[in-house]
């Protein structure tokens, strides 16, 4: 179950400031079983060096992102993780109700940061694709540390807000607001996505 006070607060902040930091959006049972699955999933071989950009601009650049992902979908067996998947399509459902975003879809990845990885300063809105219209971050670092490093910076105009990545937190922003992923110096685990003002089978349209 979504809190509807949190859930009115989200929406209040995403309009005011454009951002909002959700605690304990899922348990720290969730968590730790979720750290696992992506662990599992990582030593089979499902996890992909990230890219930057999209279909014909895509390229792998390790001095720009150090990432690696699996992409998330229905077709997952792990029952927690379509539980997770439902818990977005009511946050995206509420959120568009009420604020009329006109968001459609959303897609969604596990991503692991090795030790000594980052993603340097850019913007989730694609200049040739730009469905992405919320960005969220739930954040899956369990006894996280400040020395672990791996905050998400986000760069508000005259302001610069700095999250924590401690375990159980989401974190929603505009897609157009730039961020970036700070120096981890622990492996940094989190579930990465956004959501679309489009059908996700038709985002390879402008």
């Amino acid at each position: 179950m979504i809190s509807i006070e949190k859930l009115n607060l989200a929406i209040d902040q995403l309009s005011d400031t454009g951002y909002f930091i959700w605690d304990d959006f899922i348990s720290k049972e969730d968590v730790g079983e979720l750290v696992l699955i992506a662990s599992q999933g990582n030593q089979s071989g499902d996890f992909k060096k990230a890219g930057i950009g999209k279909q014909a601009l895509f390229q792998l650049d390790k001095s720009i992102r150090g990432d690696y992902i699996q992409w998330l979908d229905r077709s997952n067996p792990n029952e927690l993780v379509l539980q997770f998947l439902d818990k977005i399509e009511v946050l995206k459902n509420s959120l568009n109700e009420t604020c009329y975003l006109g968001l459609k879809d959303f897609e969604t990845h596990f991503a692991i940061y090795p030790e000594n990885t980052f993603y340097k300063k850019h913007v989730d809105r694609f200049q040739q694709n730009a469905h992405r219209v919320i960005s969220f971050v739930l954040y899956l670092n369990e006894n996280w540390q400040e020395d672990h490093g791996g905050e998400l910076a986000l760069y508000l105009g005259d302001k610069t807000e700095i999250v924590q990545p401690l375990a159980g937190r989401l974190l929603l922003f505009r897609s157009e607001l730039e961020h970036e992923v700070l120096m981890a110096y622990k492996k940094r685990y989190s579930v990465t996505g956004w959501m679309l003002d489009k059908d996700m089978s038709l985002t390879f349209l402008p």
